[in-house]
């Protein structure tokens, strides 16, 4: 076992095998895409008494914090994973464990088991290869996204974490106060990336957030960045739900619109199949029987746009104003910038094309 980068992930796979004596770590790589966290690929050899065995493996993580888009933990990540493993039939993958210690890897960092499965769901639609499995990938998909919502809040969230992960002052007492202490979030932080006269439209956005609150919902876990590219599947199913970083207490509706609007930007089709239910949202209505409306989707396609604009533009604020040089923040402008007329058209300003 060397003492490189490698060599410490040897040690803290080791930990996680106490019976092994020796680790080998093989095939290592970054896996490309995301923003949020490092993410490598790697298959440990696991030396132990009477034999050894290969594990398919994923390291997870944190960048330098000049580097961080969104505050988040990888203990609670991991703590999350396991509990929806152990105690519902949401599709998750095994987390082995964490290391918060920043002077072992460079930064906190997690260890989860590799998921089987396709991981290129546009292979779903548009004639792809796996067009005649869409509905069933997508009933499934449904089903999970509905346990995961009705499944009891302190049994995924026994220790309250998820009530306010990223510490911005969310209380989640009640329906009501969610929303209100989340409204004040991005009000109190709307200082912060006001660096452009432009961005005034955020600040309609959170005040149009404010006045036209919809009808109350039980709140839930919500996976938090619930898209396209966050599962995997196989035969039928979906083998894996993936990415749990900005999983809180918040609104089921919340993934909904979130879904909705990558949907969209993805070139796919989730929210029109199950085609023989009706669609994604009318399948979702017939397990709850909470008769969400597409008005109501539309409200929380506003409200998720507005949940990452707040941390992204602060972000790229920070580097426009010089106090660190990431070429990320800077890359973020690209995304962000196309995002306000798409706001605008959420809000209905008269000019702005459909």
């Amino acid at each position: 076992m060397d003492g490189g980068f490698e060599g410490q992930v040897a040690r803290i796979v080791e930990g996680f095998y106490p019976r092994s004596h020796q680790v080998e770590i093989v095939d290592f790589g970054p896996i490309p895409g995301g923003f949020s966290r490092e993410t490598f690929r790697f298959d440990a050899i696991v030396h132990a008494a009477g034999g050894q065995q290969r594990h398919q493996l994923i390291l997870r993580k944190d960048p330098p914090p000049a580097v961080a888009l969104l505050e988040t933990s990888r203990a609670i990540e991991h703590d999350l994973i396991e509990a929806v493993r152990l105690n519902t039939t949401v599709p998750v993958t095994q987390s082995l464990g964490y290391e918060m210690d920043r002077s072992v890897l460079g930064e906190a960092a997690m260890v989860l088991r590799r998921a089987d499965g396709n991981s290129m769901t546009t292979d779903l639609f548009h004639d792809g290869p796996d067009v005649d499995q869409v509905d069933d990938v997508v009933r499934h998909l449904c089903e999970s996204l509905v346990e995961l919502h009705q499944t009891d809040i302190a049994t995924l969230n026994p220790n309250g974490d998820l009530d306010d992960p990223r510490h911005v002052g969310i209380d989640v007492a009640s329906w009501d106060r969610y929303m209100d202490s989340t409204f004040d979030y991005y009000l109190d932080h709307y200082s912060q990336i006001n660096r452009d006269p432009m961005l005034c439209l955020l600040l309609d956005v959170f005040l149009t957030l404010r006045r036209t609150k919809p009808r109350p919902l039980p709140l839930s876990v919500v996976h938090g960045d619930f898209n396209p590219a966050n599962f995997l599947y196989a035969d039928g199913r979906v083998t894996a739900l993936i990415d749990w970083e900005n999983a809180r207490v918040g609104d089921p509706r919340e993934d909904l619109g979130w879904m909705a609007m990558m949907d969209g930007l993805s070139n796919t089709s989730i929210m029109s199949h199950p085609a023989d239910e009706g669609g994604f949202l009318a399948y979702y209505n017939t397990l709850t029987g909470y008769e969400i409306t597409e008005q109501e989707i539309g409200y929380f396609v506003l409200f998720g746009s507005a949940n990452i604009a707040v941390p992204i533009n602060a972000a790229i604020n920070r580097r426009v104003l010089l106090e660190n040089r990431e070429l990320l923040h800077l890359y973020l402008i690209q995304s962000s910038a196309p995002a306000l007329p798409g706001m605008a058209q959420l809000l209905q300003y008269p000019g702005v094309p459909a």
